[in-house]
């Protein structure tokens, strides 16, 4: 009974989003008709490409690593405990965490924060430079059983990728140069 429904929602998905691109794209050929200039982006190509996007892994990562690192330290304690003083083990072990935990999401945070600012600054500064009417994501990602595909939001209209790429890199290499000038 749950394949069928997962199949029925499944289905659902994808008349929703094949009836969105459809009108994406009758609207784009009514926007192409007017004379609008639309740029196309792949943003999950902007997002992996920004010099934070290495860190946030890297954070990412760490974080994986630290609270598995606890859990292993928890069970190794903990064999041989009554359930009370289990309990206690791990109401200690959480308190310690904690405060790690969050400074570590809060530096992850921080970083994805900025690397989604930069790349919507960029993005703005390319459209106002080349004077686009609209700027739309190139691609969008549907889950489909234990794949997540991408399929394309619309055909028509100019990819800003590459440019949107390399003014973040420009932004950085500014941000990088000014830092070490200071620090002089």
């Amino acid at each position: 009974m749950q394949v069928v429904e997962k199949s029925v929602k499944l289905r659902v998905i994808f008349i929703l989003l094949f009836s969105v691109i459809v009108l994406l794209l009758l609207g784009n050929q009514n926007m192409e008709a007017a004379g609008a200039k639309i740029g196309l982006v792949n943003l999950t190509k902007v997002l992996l490409s920004h010099p934070y996007t290495e860190k946030i892994s890297q954070i990412s990562l760490n974080l994986r690593e630290e609270a598995q690192k606890r859990q292993e330290d928890l069970n190794k304690q903990g064999k041989g405990l009554d359930e009370v003083e289990l309990k206690k083990l791990e109401d200690k072990f959480n308190k310690d965490w904690t405060p790690i935990k969050e400074k570590i999401i809060a530096e992850l945070k921080s970083y994805q924060a900025t690397r989604d600012f930069d790349a919507i600054l960029a993005i703005k500064t390319i459209g106002d430079k080349e004077k686009y009417d609209l700027i739309i994501n190139a691609e969008i990602k549907i889950p489909v059983a234990s794949d997540v595909l991408s399929y394309p939001v619309a055909l028509y209209g100019e990819d800003i990728t590459q440019d949107v790429i390399a003014e973040i890199n420009r932004r950085f290499a500014e941000e990088s140069k000014s830092k070490e000038a200071a620090a002089e």
